[in-house]
């Protein structure tokens, strides 16, 4: 394996780890939330009030501010030092911030006056905007450690700040555990409990991000005077702007699919919001860590115009995701049930909900390969400070996702919003990659594509021989165990050792690459 290759799967590695432990905290989070709020209409209330902070975070933290900080602050890295890095985030910091502020004081006014008007409205729209004014400053506080998370990125820091996003699932737990229970009887108060720890979380993840810059030398000052004229606020308002939608393509559609699903039922948008949870978990594990390297990667390369370092960088990232992520797609598609079952059945979670939340996440499974290889493919542009690129492609995606919500969303209900969601994410990566290809040349698609088609029939290999693993267990359950679990279990771990396996055997490069890693940290 050449150093290139290496260093992007050893700090993609890195800050899977960390996310691993994020996102196995989430799905404890998650199995606690629909155990004791359930999924009706104050979990559809709670799913939609957190939803607004949390698209604030993926377009001004993590998204597209996030994206087109790193290349700025990798070639202020690399052609100037690191003051000069420290100044411009002093600069971004401050303009960031008054923009925060502005918006979480708009939102949660707006919110607040809006109420008294709302009592004829259905019982979850008015407690979404009851929580509204207690998550809104948690917008603040997430979208300023995001852009702190790009600049540690790149400094080539990945694993602490993955580590700072650990707080608010371990915050939220404590609240659930110990909390929760002293409002069993007033469900709405459990809602604004839990509204405060995310608020707490947000201060706590600050306190640590601020600590790790003050090590690196790289904590801002304060300043405001003059900062909308610095020219590192030009560079990167005219980097953002169309990247907003561009980079958050899939955060986007999500809201979207949620706000038409509170047409639907009760129970449609927790059943979408559920689902979207256990999807995620590959996504945050696998693309998200390895999406983040990438564009470190690709924008260094960029800053050297060594395309030829950026196309290989490219094409072994893009191997490597749909190595992890397709064997996790035709897995969950056929184990959809038993996996609901695990992590969410009990409670006031029943056989309704989970059947609600089965047909979603059916849909959503098919696009896993689609959702993370696209934060692959749009730092591709991103790392070449092209954002407009990718925002005209999801503008024309993000209409095609919506006509196809108008049509599918009556007959498969929240099923037919998922899909919708997945034809659109395979529409943009498709339409991303052929206009790569035209301006980049060869992007090695010839080698991709048997790539996959490899990983993809390991894959099925694999699972028919899994399926009948389950079907053999399956009668196995313990009282005292979550439903499914043991099963499930016996089956996943028998998928992933023959996938491994299989995929060593038949000679596999991405396998061997991984396996070469393990030694090395050994």
């Amino acid at each position: 394996m050449t150093e290139r290759k290496h260093n992007l799967i050893r700090h993609s590695s890195g800050v899977s780890l960390a996310t691993i432990v994020s996102r196995i905290l989430g799905l404890a989070r998650e199995m606690l939330l629909s155990r004791i709020i359930g999924g009706g209409e104050f979990m559809t209330a709670w799913a939609m009030g957190f939803m607004i902070p949390n698209l604030l975070r993926r377009l001004l933290g993590e998204g597209a501010l996030g994206t087109a900080l790193v290349p700025i602050m990798t070639y202020t890295f690399e052609r100037e030092n690191k003051e000069s890095a420290r100044k411009k985030l002093t600069v971004i910091t401050a303009v960031l911030g008054l923009i925060l502020a502005a918006i979480c004081i708009i939102v949660s006014m707006a919110s607040l006056l809006a109420i008294p008007f709302l009592h004829s409205a259905p019982a979850r729209v008015l407690m979404t905007f009851k929580l509204l004014p207690i998550l809104m400053p948690y917008s603040f506080f997430i979208c300023i450690i995001g852009v702190f998370g790009s600049v540690m990125n790149s400094m080539n820091r990945y694993f602490l700040p993955a580590v700072a996003s650990i707080t608010l699932n371990l915050v939220m737990i404590l609240c659930l555990l110990f909390v929760c229970p002293y409002y069993s009887s007033s469900p709405m108060d459990m809602l604004y409990a839990l509204s405060v720890s995310v608020l707490v979380s947000g201060v706590l993840q600050l306190a640590m991000m601020l600590w790790m810059l003050e090590k690196d030398g790289m904590l801002p000052s304060i300043r405001f005077s003059g900062i909308f004229s610095e020219p590192v606020v030009k560079e990167l308002y005219h980097l953002t702007l169309p990247g907003i939608i561009g980079a958050s393509f899939l955060q986007i559609s999500f809201v979207i699919d949620r706000t038409m699903a509170c047409y639907i039922s009760d129970y449609a948008v927790p059943a979408l919001y559920f689902s979207d949870r256990l999807i995620d978990l590959p996504i945050g594990v696998f693309a998200v860590a390895m999406g983040s390297v990438v564009l470190t990667d690709l924008s260094r390369y960029a800053a050297k115009n060594d395309i030829a370092g950026m196309l290989s960088s490219f094409k072994h990232a893009m191997e490597n995701i749909f190595f992890l992520c397709i064997p996790v797609a035709v897995f969950t598609l056929v184990f959809s049930k038993p996996l609901v079952h695990v992590f969410y059945y009990g409670g006031k979670f029943g056989d309704r909900e989970v059947a609600e939340t089965v047909w979603a996440m059916l849909f959503y499974a098919l696009g896993i390969p689609a959702f993370s290889a696209i934060k692959i493919i749009v730092s591709g542009f991103n790392a070449r400070k092209d954002m407009k690129t990718p925002v005209k492609v999801a503008v024309f995606c993000i209409v095609i996702n919506i006509i196809l919500n108008l049509i599918l969303m009556w007959p498969l209900k929240q099923g037919g919003i998922a899909l919708s969601t997945t034809i659109c994410s395979f529409l943009n990566c498709s339409i991303l990659l052929y206009l790569l290809r035209k301006e980049l040349g060869n992007i090695h698609l010839s080698q991709i594509i048997p790539s996959t088609l490899r990983t993809t029939a390991i894959a099925l290999y694999a699972l028919a021989i899994s399926y009948f693993v389950y079907l053999y267990t399956v009668s196995i359950q313990i009282s005292f165990l979550p439903r499914d679990i043991v099963p499930l279990t016996v089956t996943g771990s028998v998928f992933v050792v023959l996938y491994l396996v299989v995929s060593v055997v038949f000679e596999s490069p991405e396998a061997k690459d991984w396996l070469k890693l393990l030694r090395l940290r050994k």
